[in-house]
């Protein structure tokens, strides 16, 4: 791809205007003295794949006539004799010369391996050469995101990328995405990167999260990006790299590039379609040998059912008989209630594009369907997308450039998290083992899905709060829909060929419609609710920027920039209804048809103002210092507080350039680069306002007004201070055939806002401040090879590694932690708090009690806390990385990523429920089918009034009480698992139909089928019965799992065709 597009930019180059040859080759070319002859030399020149190279230079040697390839390879060279030496060359390849005797020349250029001079997009869309480069940028091709695809767009980065972490969690497919780089920044604030498609900065604000309550995830802005429409994915890592960005970049950049026409292309039309199946990948292992049940007893009445719908506390499952909820017999045996509900996901993406260009213009138009049909019944998602790039050569020196992306998307049915009240995976994580989840269906003919013949909710048990599945998913509805725009147009006018000048106004935007409705009869809500509400958000940026690029005695080459930003942030939200209810009319689910509506409305605005400039100084293309500085005026900050700098130096050194002709002909590039940035991830809007509410009652006849703040406002509040030192090398060998990169970094952050206790006599019960310190450094690795490069087979792997250390230096006098908001878990009393002198994200809770030499300690044969709250582990992973092989044997591509994550902590509030309903494994010991709910004899230590030491344990108790006490006393040491894993998150194996066939076709170009697979399987974990990726959250706060979607393995097929 970058051979094509630097031949396509050489030829239009050298054709200029006019589109003649050589139009603006120096004069002396045209008017030099060469022998009248009427022989012309003819030919066609290609690279080894037979793919024509156009803008070729052939020339005849120790001459100065010369001409270039044209759109289909081929040149005539006029003037030239036989025996005349011909002379061909181009960027990338090896020059080739042949003796021209009279026949047309068929030329096959060889790549000569060389790392070229790539030129790579940086912050705010400024083009660099990647050599001059003085921090860590890695660039995606768009090819790894098309086969085995993840909807979202940021989760499909896991594995591929050193230093960028993805947390996976289990809201299901089409849920939100967690991207950290280099660890996280910020107490209470943002850790994820700022997102830029084509230039236009881009929201991923997860539209809905789950929390300790419940919640609903209904995805980021990342599920909007079309990976048919992605050319590349540039991630800028550190502060450097970002630092133009100013207060929005201190957690790196992710620049999302879409695919457009190309100059010297004709018209193409390019179909893609994917198509996967999307199992369950069940890592359940609970006990299948005692079923429904209490103290060791079968239900054998409806009553003693409903007593025990989550109980697995029953007798040896035998075969005989038990009596359900509904009154009726059936066989006492186990039953997976996830087959018998659950069904075969299917998703698929069909586009089409159209590419092309002329003389003055380049296009493309893509457009997408796509469907998802969820795990779950009744439930799904579609979306359907517009992206269109094109530029319009006004006059040769003036350029309009437009971009634009609608989607436009839809989805139901989508499952509550955490809680179990609204959540189906609860429902069927629980159910008793011997329960039949198809008893919910309904209460006899002619009544709905989950209902009974009255109409109301038909529930298992007497816990109003445990709901029918079926239930949720065919009566209770969760639906959304969502139109978003993104796009921008650019006006660039190159003054000269060293300076050019550009405005731009870029705009992101959405409308948001959200409708729940819990219909009349539900158990826990008899007379229904309903929330709906309709957000919408925009962000304006008007921007310019002046640029300078020229070359000093050859040698010393400068380049600078100047511009300016003004960014606009709205956002609206109306709420017609927050939960209102009752409903006063069964079956109008309308807000007017509610007697308590609970109307709300919210707006918020920001703005920016910004100047930045940079300034490049290179030295014979081997030494380059780089500067660069920004400043930000905010609307969010008190005016006399609101003016940040945010500057950054980095430099490189191509060090193989300096002792070319000392170093080994197999040492191919070297380089050193160092950088120091700073940056920042801003403020919220309105932390520092003092706001009041008027209250419904009066006092002396006068209206009562009350502050309405619960945190005291800070007028100094400032934004966070991120600064980032950065040292790295690369090198190549062997050709380029073997290359690593490696990188060092450390990160600070100072004056991170946080909310601290403070002294109740204020009125407040805290206060917002900037208090916080957090330390991240860490190494980053990578290594690519080309161990077998042959004629018909090539192998390349690629490993890449990176470690974070964080640490958590101060949050204010007095204070040693602070806990993460949202971040505290339903059930064992487990938080994630930042502590002093700790790395980022503590699990917080109770560890057994134990003795001095470790022994657990039993009272009357029961485990005990510890009494106090302490660590429990980190959830935030410190070892991350993937190993990528691409293997080719002539027109089969076999292409395999391996992701590993190392060194978190996560607490499984499913465990813990297990435990306590009998259904773990770990609670079969001491359970026999004589004795169902047999005694226990915990191994530890008790306490001996007699000597008064601590002794062996004796003392047993039934099972039931002994394992159900561990997770009532709050035991979360019991539930807290090694998170790390191996798995094969993607593999594709392709066939590319080669052009002897395709010939045959007339109109097709290319055709490739793929076999594609993701999250094929899990080569070690250490969780029991869970995915260890399966933080309920994308928050701050990870090392939580409770009631998630189940993980998914997703097969299927893609066929892309061009015409």
């Amino acid at each position: 791809m970058l051979r094509q597009l630097t031949s396509i930019s050489i030829l239009l180059f050298l054709l200029g205007a006019n589109g003649t040859a050589f139009a603006d080759f120096p004069h002396e070319w045209d008017n030099h003295e060469m022998p009248q002859q009427n022989s012309a030399c003819t030919g066609t020149v290609k690279d080894e794949n037979g793919e024509s190279i156009i803008g070729a230079t052939v020339i005849k040697k120790g001459t100065t006539n010369g001409t270039i390839t044209d759109m289909d390879g081929e040149f005539t060279l006029d003037g030239v004799k036989i025996g005349d030496v011909i002379q061909i060359s181009f960027v990338g390849y090896e020059t080739v010369e042949k003796v021209w005797n009279g026949t047309p020349l068929n030329i096959v250029m060889k790549d000569n391996s060389q790392q070229l001079d790539e030129v790579v997009v940086t912050a705010l869309g400024i083009k660099r050469q990647s050599r001059a480069l003085g921090y860590s940028t890695t660039q995606v091709g768009g090819e790894d995101f098309q086969l085995a695809r993840d909807p979202n767009v940021g989760n499909a980065l896991s594995g591929k990328i050193a230093g960028v972490s993805v947390a996976g969690n289990a809201t299901g497919s089409g849920g939100s995405s967690r991207v950290v780089i280099r660890g996280n920044a910020s107490l209470t604030g943002n850790n994820m990167p700022l997102y830029v498609v084509d230039g236009v900065p881009f929201d991923n604000t997860n539209q809905g999260s789950a929390g300790t309550w419940g919640g609903i995830d209904m995805g980021d802005g990342l599920n909007n990006i079309n990976p048919d429409d992605i050319e590349s994915i540039q991630v800028l890592k550190g502060a450097a790299a970002s630092a133009l960005y100013g207060y929005r970049g201190g957690n790196g950049a992710i620049l999302i590039t879409t695919k457009s026409g190309k100059k010297g292309k004709p018209i193409s039309v390019e179909v893609n379609n994917n198509l996967t199946f999307n199992t369950i990948y069940d890592q359940r292992d609970f006990q299948k040998k005692f079923g429904q049940g209490t103290n060791g007893k079968r239900p054998m009445d409806a009553q003693a059912a409903k007593d025990s719908e989550t109980s697995n506390w029953g007798e040896y499952m035998d075969g005989g008989n038990a009596v359900n909820f509904l009154g009726n017999t059936y066989k006492y045996r186990y039953r997976d209630n996830w087959t018998k509900f659950y069904r075969t996901g299917v998703s698929n993406s069909t586009s089409v594009s159209l590419s092309g260009a002329s003389e003055q213009i380049t296009y493309r138009v893509g457009i997408t369907n796509s469907i998802e049909k969820s795990i779950l019944p009744h439930s799904g998602n579609r979306q359907q997308s517009i992206n269109l790039n094109t530029t319009y050569d006004i006059t040769p020196k003036l350029h309009f450039t437009m971009n634009a992306n609608y989607v436009f998307e839809k989805f139901n049915g989508r499952s509550n998290l955490s809680d179990g009240n609204g959540n189906t995976n609860a429902v069927l994580l629980y159910l008793a083992n011997s329960f039949d989840v198809r008893w919910l269906k309904n209460g006899g003919l002619g009544t709905d899905w989950g209902t009974n013949p009255d109409g109301s909710e038909m529930i298992p048990g007497d816990n109003i709060y445990f709901n029918n599945p079926y239930w949720l998913q065919y009566r209770k509805t969760n639906n959304a829909r969502k139109n978003r725009l993104t796009g921008a147009m650019t006006l660039k006018w190159d003054i000269t060929d060293w300076l050019y000048a550009q405005v731009a106004v870029q705009r992101d935007g959405y409308n948001l419609e959200f409708k729940q409705v819990q219909p009349i009869g539900a158990a826990a809500d008899p007379g229904g609710f309903m929330t709906e509400y309709e957000k919408n958000y925009y962000e304006m940026n008007t921007n310019f920027l002046i640029g300078y690029d020229n070359t000093f005695m050859e040698d010393y080459t400068v380049s600078a920039t100047f511009g300016g930003n003004q960014q606009r942030n709205v956002s609206k939200q109306y709420t017609p209804s927050n939960g209102g209810r009752p409903f006063i009319v069964d079956g109008l689910w309308s807000v007017n048809n509610l007697s308590e509506k609970r109307a709300e409305k919210g707006y918020s605005e920001y703005k920016v103002n910004s100047f930045y400039g940079t300034l490049d100084l290179g030295w014979k293309n081997q030494v380059f210092l780089n500067f660069t500085a920004r400043n930000d005026w905010f609307s969010t900050l008190s005016p006399d507080n609101n003016s940040y700098f945010y500057p950054s130096v980095t430099a490189s050194w191509i060090f193989t350039d300096t002792f070319a002709d000392k170093l080994p002909a197999w040492f191919n590039f070297g380089k050193l680069r160092a950088s120091l940035a700073s940056a920042s991830n801003g403020t919220s809007a309105y932390q520092n306002l003092l706001l009041y509410q008027v209250l419904n009652y009066q006092v002396d006849g006068q209206s009562t007004v009350t502050v309405q703040n619960s945190n005291y406002p800070n007028p100094a509040l400032k934004p966070v201070k991120i600064s980032e030192q950065e040292v790295g090398l690369s090198l190549a060998f062997l050709q380029n055939r073997l290359s690593f990169d490696m990188a060092y970094y450390v990160k600070r952050t100072n004056d991170d806002i946080a909310i601290v206790s403070t002294s109740s006599t204020s009125g407040f019960g805290s206060k917002i401040m900037n208090v916080g310190k957090i330390r991240n450094q860490g190494f980053e690795f990578m290594v690519d090879a080309v161990p077998i490069k042959t004629r018909d087979f090539l192998w390349n792997t690629t490993l890449n590694m990176a470690y974070n250390d964080s640490k958590v230096k101060y949050l204010g006098e007095g204070v040693d932690r602070l806990a993460i908001d949202g971040a505290t878990s339903r059930l064992g009393n487990v938080s994630v708090q930042n502590v002093v002198g700790s790395s980022y994200g503590e699990l917080i809770g109770y560890k057994y009690l134990r003795d001095d030499q470790g022994n657990k300690i039993f009272v009357d044969g029961v485990a005990q806390n510890s009494g106090k709250l302490e660590s429990l582990g980190n959830g935030v992973y410190k070892l991350t990385g993937g190993w990528h092989n691409t293997l080719t044997y002539k027109d089969f591509t076999l292409s395999f990523l391996i992701d590993f994550k190392f060194g978190a902590k996560l607490f499984s509030g499913t465990n813990y429920s297990a435990y306590s309903s009998g259904l773990h494994k770990n609670t079969l010991p001491g359970r026999t089918k004589e004795a169902p709910n047999g005694r226990v004899i915990g191994k530890g230590v008790m306490w001996d009034e007699t000597t008064q030491t601590y002794v062996p344990n004796t003392i047993g108790v039934e099972a039931s009480t002994y394992y159900g006490k561990i997770t009532e006393n709050n035991i979360a040491e019991e539930f807290v698992y090694d998170a790390s894993f191996i798995k094969l998150r993607e593999l594709s194996l392709s066939y590319q139909f080669p052009k002897s066939i395709l010939s045959h076709l007339k109109v097709v170009k290319e055709m490739n089928v793929s076999l594609v697979a993701r999250n094929l399987w899990t080569l070690m974990k250490h969780t029991d019965n869970i995915d260890p990726e399966s933080a309920y959250n994308t928050s701050n706060g990870q090392g939580l799992e409770l009631n998630g979607y189940p993980s998914t393995r997703n097969i299927g097929f893609n066929v892309n065709i061009k015409f």
